[in-house]
């Protein structure tokens, strides 16, 4: 065998020189990014989802509500940022049911909830059709209400079981968490440094803090009910990571809220002594990780009329609540409230609240409450709607607790998802009297699931308990 030739190098050129021999000559190969690396991924998981969606309008339903809530695009820069991740799962979950490929599927029957939503559909398109036509989003936060209340109608449908009932559950908790569990982990690797601005799915810090309190108690009757042990770690770790996200968007209102919620449950529910014990876990652990500057800012809660940010609450809502005395049917239409010219026409009306002294606004802020949104966004009638439909789940928790009553034990999961389901909405109704979050979707699913608990718990109950063995652990991943 000839021996292997060796190149020398010149000394008088450089060994990175093109003209030397020894030089290496590599293929240009260009690494992807990591923002390319998140749609490449993105990419690959489309491939595996869209074939899953195709197997039963079951799938593709729990797949729409998934991409609802945890708005992939938010942490996508690249191709797959512009994709239309909800639609594509709504047009599937559509067309399988048209095709009654869904064995499973139930037959609709008309309920108050369901009645509710029909009118206040009607009436919200009314507002936007006759509306202000200059504003700005009215015809898209209008088309978004019409989305979210299409996806509740189609419900009852196809959640007909527990099992299905339950998959939900955990998909919306799922989609939820996942964005308080990412703040949780930058809050606890900065040390507590870290603040929580919000993501553009769910507004700003106290958006945000407000939603993923409405998320905790599904987390917690999932950890309780969870059969596998893996499983109640998991549901633990998005509830503590949740916790510390809400302490790190430093919402005052977050605070109240979590007040209210664990109230509710402590008074309300069959199991105080559980609910106390977590209330103070909770209450431990905010304390032990909160930084000095969060307490500083809880402390100002004390003295909210001397707070500009709170009183520039209070004129919006005499802004928002002259529009509706002037629109007292259907309002100025979708952000009216906000509006720069309906601010010219309505600035320094004291609308509702002239009892109140406050100076006059300088800027067109948002209306900063839910009731005083759907007020001069919609009218006294639709405020009217939207209430009656808010206050609906706390009306059918009773029915779902008497019936459960009748049932026995093996009712005790029902009973138990209606207290949590119910302490979602007073998280709901607290945190959102100040804050502009009337139109997102989480409230109006809350309102349908537990609508949708009573159905498939009067199912269980039709059934003879020879034919319907019912375990006491009903989660089983």
């Amino acid at each position: 065998m000839p021996p292997a030739r060796v190149w020398k190098i010149p000394t008088n050129v450089s060994a990175c020189s093109p003209t030397s021999r020894t030089s290496t000559i590599r293929p240009s190969i260009r690494v992807p990014s990591g923002g390319e690396m998140r749609d490449l991924m993105m990419l690959g998981a489309m491939l595996l989802l869209v074939p899953l969606s195709l197997r039963s309008s079951f799938s593709a339903y729990l797949l729409w509500g998934w991409a609802g809530l945890i708005a992939v695009q938010t942490y996508l820069y690249g191709f797959m940022r512009e994709v239309p991740y909800v639609q594509i799962f709504a047009l599937i979950t559509l067309t399988l049911l048209l095709l009654s490929k869904d064995k499973e599927k139930s037959r609709y029957q008309l309920d108050p909830t369901t009645i509710l939503m029909v009118l206040f559909s009607l009436h919200c398109i009314f507002a936007a059709t006759l509306a202000y036509p200059w504003l700005a989003r009215n015809w898209e936060l209008c088309s978004n209400v019409l989305k979210t209340i299409l996806f509740c109608l189609i419900m009852p449908v196809v959640i007909t079981r527990r099992y299905r009932f339950h998959a939900l559950l955990v998909v919306i908790a799922i989609g939820i968490s996942f964005h308080g569990l990412l703040d949780g982990l930058k809050f606890l690797a900065s040390g507590g440094a870290h603040n929580a601005v919000g993501v553009q799915k769910l507004g700003d810090n106290n958006h945000m803090a407000m939603i993923l309190i409405m998320v905790m108690p599904l987390l917690l009757y999932l950890f309780q009910y969870a059969k596998y042990r893996i499983a109640k770690l998991g549901f633990a770790g998005a509830f503590l990571g949740t916790c510390l996200a809400i302490v790190a968007t430093g919402s005052r209102g977050a605070l109240i809220t979590l007040i209210a919620v664990g109230a509710w449950l402590i008074l309300l529910s069959q199991n105080r002594v559980r609910y106390f014990s977590i209330a103070a876990v909770v209450a431990t652990l905010i304390l032990v990780s909160a930084p000095d500057t969060w307490t500083e800012r809880m402390d100002t809660i004390k003295s909210a009329d001397q707070d500009s940010s709170f009183m520039g609450r209070v004129i919006a809502w005499k802004r928002a609540s002259a529009i509706a005395l002037q629109h007292p049917v259907l309002g100025g239409g979708f952000h009216a409230g906000q509006d720069p010219q309906l601010f010219l026409q309505f600035n320094g009306q004291n609308g509702l609240l002239g009892f109140i002294e406050t100076a006059i606004g300088t800027y067109p802020a948002a209306t900063h409450s839910i009731y005083f949104e759907v007020m001069g966004d919609l009218g006294f009638l639709g405020l009217i709607l939207f209430m009656l439909l808010m206050i609906t789940p706390f009306l059918i928790r009773s029915q779902i607790k008497s019936l459960a009553r009748q049932i026995g034990p093996s009712a005790n999961w029902a009973r138990d998802c209606a207290d949590m389901i119910a302490a979602s909405m007073v998280a709901f109704l607290v945190g959102g009297a100040a804050l502009s979050a009337a139109y997102f979707e989480l409230p109006y699913i809350t309102v349908m699931i537990m609508q949708v608990l009573l159905l498939v718990l009067r199912q269980e109950a039709a059934t003879s308990p020879e034919k319907r063995p019912i375990p006491t652990r009903v989660i089983t991943a």
